[in-house]
């Protein structure tokens, strides 16, 4: 069995760095873990992975020892169930509003007595090849993840952060919709419920995380005690330089002509 790196750097306190997974290609995977990321989040809540593209970069991510992240769905026993037997690192269970929601999340990704999830790890043992190893840790190396992303959550943080979840995510763009500033991840309000779940967090020596949009954000994020970030994505990575590709030869077309009219 290939220990996670992810779970490595996180018995160690040390941060990782995390890439987002948008493009169903396991070629984004190889390029990414070559690059020198720690684990990916394939985002299989807003994009539409098939389940046999999830298993494809599954182990895509196993080839390279990059540590797969599936953010699933929902908060799906079926689909929970599905994706950690296909070998995933982990999950990252999204919209989670109340404790209850926490607690079922506990129940539908991990083994008794911890939890209640269905046995039948064929893919996520290689077929059995390691399967007394994962029998014994899965329970501590198949992370849950879970993004704390509504109002109801933040309230109830200080009671999460308590129970045998392996993570918390800040999930700062829907937090603001649910507050209702519409994607004004910096109002003071939205900034100040972030700050209450990296208190109880850190209180309680629950690894934490969220996004981060450049290097400075980055930095205020590991001064605060985060081991869990992301920093850039598959899409944003080809987005931005094929933007500046293309400036790039349009200022050049640009002088040619203006040489020519000279």
């Amino acid at each position: 069995m290939v220990h996670s790196k992810l779970v490595n750097l996180l018995k160690q306190k040390k941060p990782s760095i995390g890439g987002w997974v948008n493009l169903c290609d396991p070629g984004v995977i190889v390029i990414m873990a070559h690059a020198g990321y720690d684990w990916l989040l394939i985002d299989n809540e807003h994009h539409p992975f098939t389940e046999s593209q999830i298993q494809t970069m599954i182990l895509a991510s196993k080839e390279t020892n990059i540590t797969p992240i599936v953010r699933v769905r929902g908060n799906d026993a079926s689909h929970i169930k599905w994706v950690l037997d296909t070998g995933a690192g982990g999950i990252m269970v999204p919209m989670l509003e109340s404790v209850n929601d926490v607690k079922k999340a506990i129940s539908y990704s991990k083994y008794p007595p911890t939890g209640n999830r269905g046995y039948s790890p064929l893919r996520a043992t290689d077929f059995l090849a390691f399967k007394q190893e994962y029998e014994q840790t899965a329970n501590e190396e198949v992370l849950l993840i879970c993004q704390i992303e509504q109002v109801s959550a933040v309230d109830e943080i200080e009671e999460i952060v308590k129970l045998q979840v392996d993570g918390v995510w800040i999930g700062q763009a829907d937090l603001s919709f649910s507050m209702g500033y519409k994607g004004n991840m910096k109002h003071p309000d939205v900034q100040k419920a972030v700050e209450k779940v990296i208190s109880a967090a850190n209180k309680h020596n629950k690894p934490w995380g969220t996004t981060t949009a450049n290097q400075e954000d980055f930095k205020k994020r590991i001064n605060q005690g985060a081991l869990l970030l992301i920093s850039g994505s598959d899409s944003g990575f080809i987005t931005s330089a094929a933007y500046e590709r293309v400036q790039q030869c349009r200022r050049i077309i640009e002088v040619n002509e203006n040489r020519v009219k000279i």
